[in-house]
């Protein structure tokens, strides 16, 4: 594994890292008053709005009265339809999900216009169109799919760690990550509901939760260790043995993946933003020479599928990130230095499952356009797959955090990767005073390509 990403179970230390009110329908145009003649025929009424999820519909105007006969007059033209109400979006509702905040009451319908004056007669007498009747309140404010940010801006992150042990950094940030998931093989992770519902520490911050899934289970079944680790003895690590083990266990490592979400769908619930950051360094186990049975791209993104389904089952708005290996080959593991920007790799994946791309592992570079020492570059790999980047700023190893990287705090490097696509930073050890840091930058920071 070119960048170690390991978390430590004892210390704990790890990766860390807009719903729309609905609007009611309007009332439809009452319809114009036929001019006059010999008793023009009636106007007709407004059509009524359609009604969607949560709207009622719009009441149509209501027909307007002809004009009395005037002398000679040409027989009035009838009152033209009044415009239907619009469609109210009710708030979306999710099951096993907590009620979020109602949706709010929709528009009533305008007022109609009166009839215009017939000629060679008297004034039509046209009513106005009736006001249409408020949308119903939404159920539920609970997060649609791919809707995990709000407001929508850049968004600062780190370690729970780091953001309990510095209060006034809390009301700054987006979003934390916890410890690594997948340590055991059945869920051990209420401790990310208890901070982050209602009343926690971190109540109202995103969990962005990096799940090492397989390679821990790798790890503690086989005794393996991460590539840059080599105190479980010469080569017995994920990237000599993490593919055939992989394999070889992959429905036990599809079932823990399903106890992990089943837990957070009972302790958090299934309708609140949570994303999970897949697999770092999948990539690795696609290496020819050195993985005894190494996958092809098409096997590693048929078996990323099936970990994104077994979340999905139970956590269906989960947003999920993809990892970014700078180093990537442009065939199955050859030429590995990025240079497509992962246009091969990404090929054999089903982007469809994932909302972002992330990057994991070692320091990346803030005031380049490259995101390593490797070809690929922030606009690139965003480019390829059409997704926004979580970006962080690394780890040493063992997983512990590498410390606070300045350059991410420079609002112009910040705009520069902003236009290449990226929309957060995790700063994995932040200094104590990085709260009062971002509270400083935001009103100069560019507003986001994406706001997912």
């Amino acid at each position: 594994m070119k960048s170690a990403l390991v978390l430590s179970t004892v210390a704990g230390l790890a990766l860390y890292g807009c719903t729309g009110s609905e609007t009611g329908d309007t009332g439809g145009t009452g319809g114009a008053v036929q001019t006059g003649g010999t008793g023009g025929a009636s106007g007709t009424g407004g059509l009524a709005g359609t009604a969607d999820t949560g709207g009622v519909k719009g009441n149509g105007g209501t027909t307007g009265a002809g004009g009395a006969a005037g002398a000679a007059g040409m027989s009035g033209s009838g009152g033209s339809k009044g415009s239907g109400g619009s469609i109210g979006s009710g708030g979306s509702t999710v099951s096993g999900g907590t009620t979020g905040s109602g949706g709010a009451a929709g528009k009533g319908g305008a007022t109609g216009s009166g009839g215009a004056t017939s000629t060679g007669g008297h004034a039509g007498a046209g009513s106005g169109g009736s006001t249409g009747a408020a949308g119903s309140a939404g159920t539920g404010g609970a997060m649609t799919a791919d809707k995990v940010f709000d407001p929508c801006r850049f968004h600062f992150g780190t370690i729970d760690s780091v953001a309990k042990a510095n209060p006034s950094m809390i009301p700054q940030i987006d979003f934390f990550t916890p410890g690594w998931m997948g340590q055991k093989d059945t869920f051990d992770m209420s401790y990310v509901c208890t901070e982050a519902n209602a009343g926690g520490a971190l109540a109202g911050k995103v969990p962005v939760i990096v799940a090492y899934v397989a390679a821990f289970y790798v790890k503690r079944h086989f005794g393996r260790c991460d590539c840059n680790v080599s105190t479980c003895g010469a080569n017995n690590d994920l990237c000599h043995y993490g593919s055939a083990d992989i394999t070889n266990n992959l429905t036990n490592i599809v079932n823990v993946y399903k106890s992990y979400a089943q837990g957070f769908a009972a302790c958090y619930g299934a309708a609140k933003p949570i994303v999970f950051e897949m697999e770092p360094d999948f990539y690795q186990y696609t290496y020819t020479g050195i993985e005894t049975a190494p996958w092809t791209f098409a096997q590693a993104g048929q078996i990323m599928s099936q970990f994104a389904a077994a979340i999905k089952t139970y956590l269906p708005n989960a947003a999920l990130s993809m990892d970014i290996s700078p180093w990537v080959g442009t065939n199955n593991n050859t030429g590995g230095d990025g240079s497509d920007n992962g246009k091969n790799w990404y090929s054999y994946f089903d982007m469809s499952q994932f909302t972002f791309i992330n990057t994991s592992g070692g320091g990346t570079d803030a005031a380049t356009a490259q995101i390593r020492g490797d070809k690929m570059t922030w606009a690139g790999v965003n480019q390829v797959t059409g997704k926004p980047i979580l970006a962080d700023t690394g780890y040493g190893v063992g997983g512990s955090p590498a410390g606070p990287d300045p350059a991410w705090d420079n609002v112009a490097n910040i705009n520069a990767r902003i236009a290449n696509g990226v929309i957060s930073i995790s700063q994995y050890n932040a200094a104590s005073n990085w709260g009062a840091t971002i509270s400083s930058n935001r009103s100069q920071l560019d507003m986001p390509r994406y706001c997912p």
